[in-house]
This record gives C-alpha cells, structure tokens and sequence, in this order.
C-alpha cells in the first residue's frame, strides 16, 4: 500500500526512533536525523543509535562505553616530577665529601684537631706538664723558663698547620674528593713540627746535656 500525500506509509519505519502506531493502524516514518543532530549525540555520522531490540550499525560506538575506556587508560607520570625527587632526597652529607662516611670521618678528626689547638693555647699549663713530666723521668732542667717561650712557638705551629688544614679539607669536601686522610697527615705534621721547638730547649739545657753524657758513658 503506498502512502497518501499525508505523509503516512504502512510500510514500518526502518529508521530509528519508534513512534507509536496511530489510530488507522499506520506506522509514522520519522525523518532521518540530519547530520547535525547526529554529531550533537556523539554518535558516528550516519550510524544512528540501535533501538531495543535490534542489532547495532557496523562502525557505532557507544559514546558512554567509549568515554569509560579512556578514562580507565594509565596515564604516564609527569617528567618533572620524576627529575625533582631525587634532589630533594640526597642528605647533605651526600653533597659533601666521596661518601656519607668520608665526610663523618674528616669532620670528626677537624673536631679532634681543633680541641688539640685549643689546648695548646694554654702555655703555661702545657710549660708545666712538660717539665714535670721531664725532670721525674730524667733530670731537673736548669733553665725550666725557657720551655714557656717552646711552648709558645709550638702553640703557634698548631694554630698555622690546623688553619690549613681545615681550608684544604674543605676544598676537597665541596668538590666530593676523598678527604679525611687529610686532618690524619695534618695531625702527623703538627705534632713533628711543634715538638722541634720543645726538643730544641731541652737537648740544649746544660743540666740535661749533663745527664745524657752520664748515661752514654755509663757513670
């Protein structure tokens, strides 16, 4: 049965988009959605949407299903984050010295150095131990003065050598260098060189030379 110029057909409507049968019994044929309306829907151009019961159009896609499974893909992390979390986790004695325990150890023998120094300041107790210590095990010495004017001197060698060798240890610290061996050799070169001048008073006192000619001639 063909259609009247009323626009109603028998024929049921292949397009999407079921309307109800009216009163005679004739199926509406609805106007295919313009291209428009169509993108409006997000669905594919000139893939309508299936209805209940029928089979979806090759190539549609169902744009709630479509949105879901982008936003369930793994999204690769920032390339700035990644770069800025390992500096903020290195420790400071990381940036300092070969290694954590370099640095530890060269601070460590600095502090040791720098109370020695400090002792040595002390000239009068420092005179005073010495001759002590040599007059109970030698002799008395005959002009005990002259070792404060030793100790001075000696006090002066420490303070020099330690200066630079806390400047040295520095330097190679901030450049990330094995460091520690260096307050060991300082430590080495102080107490050589501030024990010449203690030395020096002492084999020279004549009541000391005195007794070391006993002993070597054995009176």
């Amino acid at each position: 049965m063909s259609g009247g110029t009323d626009g109603w057909s028998a024929v049921p409507a292949r397009e999407p988009g079921h309307v109800a049968d009216t009163a005679d019994g004739l199926e509406a044929r609805r106007t295919p959605a313009t291209s428009a309306a169509g993108a409006q829907d997000g669905r594919v151009h000139g893939r309508p949407a299936p209805q209940y019961g029928e089979y979806a159009p090759e190539g549609w896609v169902n744009p709630v299903v479509e949105h879901e499974r982008r936003e369930q893909q793994p999204r690769s992390p920032e390339p700035a984050a990644a770069t800025e979390a390992p500096a903020r986790a290195t420790p400071a004695a990381g940036r300092f010295g070969a290694s954590p325990l370099d640095f530890v150890l060269t601070v460590g023998l600095l502090v040791i150095g720098l109370w020695s120094v400090i002792e040595s300041l002390s000239v009068g107790t420092t005179a005073s131990t010495i001759r002590t210590v040599v007059e109970q095990q030698y002799t008395d010495l005959s002009n005990p003065a002259a070792l404060s004017s030793a100790v001075l001197v000696r006090a002066v060698v420490l303070v020099v050598v330690f200066v630079f060798v806390a400047w040295w240890s520095i330097r190679r610290l901030r450049t990330r260098r094995w460091t520690f061996w260096v307050p060991l050799v300082g430590g080495v070169v102080a107490t050589v060189l501030g024990m010449v001048p203690v030395m020096v008073v002492i084999f020279q006192d004549p009541q000391f030379a005195a007794y070391l000619q006993r002993m070597a001639t054995g009176g």
